[in-house]
């Protein structure tokens, strides 16, 4: 075994005091860190452009067309992100962009830009009435309104803390963030009044009727008709009779029809009697 291990040592002994031996070892070194400041210092630049940046310009308040021309110039992409609208520039011009101006970019960067549209989007106003206090101000908040003044409505309700009117009505627009004032029930009210007949009246004098008793009505069989005259739309029957005793604030609902109608249920009275 000693002749083995004696002339393993011989050999590494060799190798290690070889001359040859430390002098590839250290061309290896040599290139390896020659290559890397070749790669470093000329080939990476070239791809990244570690030093190479771009100040982005502040091209608000230009228009798209001379904003995309000017980013280009500088070797920098743009893109329109989304419309907005602003009553402080002109239509189609920039309003905002991303990154902001003055910041420093590599080039081939992309930025962001908001246009202004030049009209402000409208909100309907949504249906208000029979809703509670609350129900309706989550309604108005959900499509971008608020709700406005609040005010007991001077004729009672059956139903109180439900709203009763709205200013503006259901289906008018607004801009957004716009207020719709409320008014709502105090309840039915403490008197006693005799209810009118109604029959016969257009939805207009009825209604005029009914305010000065202090009552409230709907109307059923409206959306059915094909009249173009509102003035030949008339009572036809009401849902309590009239002279009866009801209370300020109550709902009596009235059934329409057109003169037609009108003619219709006198024949099929007469002939009735007969």
């Amino acid at each position: 075994m000693r002749p083995f291990f004696s002339d393993a040592g011989r050999t590494i002994r060799s190798f290690i005091t070889n001359p040859f031996v430390w002098a590839g070892v250290g061309g290896l070194f040599l290139l390896g860190l020659i290559l890397y400041i070749v790669v470093d210092s000329f080939l990476m630049p070239q791809f990244t452009r570690h030093d190479d940046y771009v100040e982005v310009p502040d091209v608000r308040n230009y228009s798209v067309v001379d904003a995309e021309r000017q980013l280009a110039s500088l070797d920098l992409q743009s893109e329109q992100v989304m419309e907005r609208f602003s009553p402080e520039a002109p239509r189609d011009a920039v309003i905002d962009q991303n990154p902001g101006p003055n910041t420093r970019v590599k080039p081939g960067r992309r930025i962001y830009l908001t246009v202004n549209s030049g009209r402000q989007s409208r909100v309907l106003v949504p249906r208000l009435r029979d809703l509670s206090i609350r129900e309706a101000r989550s309604r108005l908040a959900a499509v971008g309104l608020t709700a406005g003044e609040l005010r007991p409505d001077s004729i009672p309700s059956p139903y109180p803390n439900t709203i009763t009117r709205q200013s503006p009505a259901a289906g008018d627009s607004l801009n957004p963030g716009g207020t719709v004032n409320l008014w709502y029930s105090t309840g039915l009210g403490s008197s006693f009044v005799s209810m009118p007949d109604l029959v016969g009246l257009t939805i207009q004098e009825a209604e005029e009727v009914l305010q000065s008793a202090r009552l409230r009505f709907v109307v059923i069989g409206a959306d059915e008709m094909d009249v173009d005259d509102e003035a030949v739309v008339r009572v036809v029957r009401q849902s309590r009779e009239p002279g009866t005793r009801v209370r300020e604030g109550f709902e009596i609902r009235l059934f329409v029809g057109d003169d037609a109608d009108e003619e219709e249920i006198a024949d099929d009275s007469a002939a009735f009697d007969i």
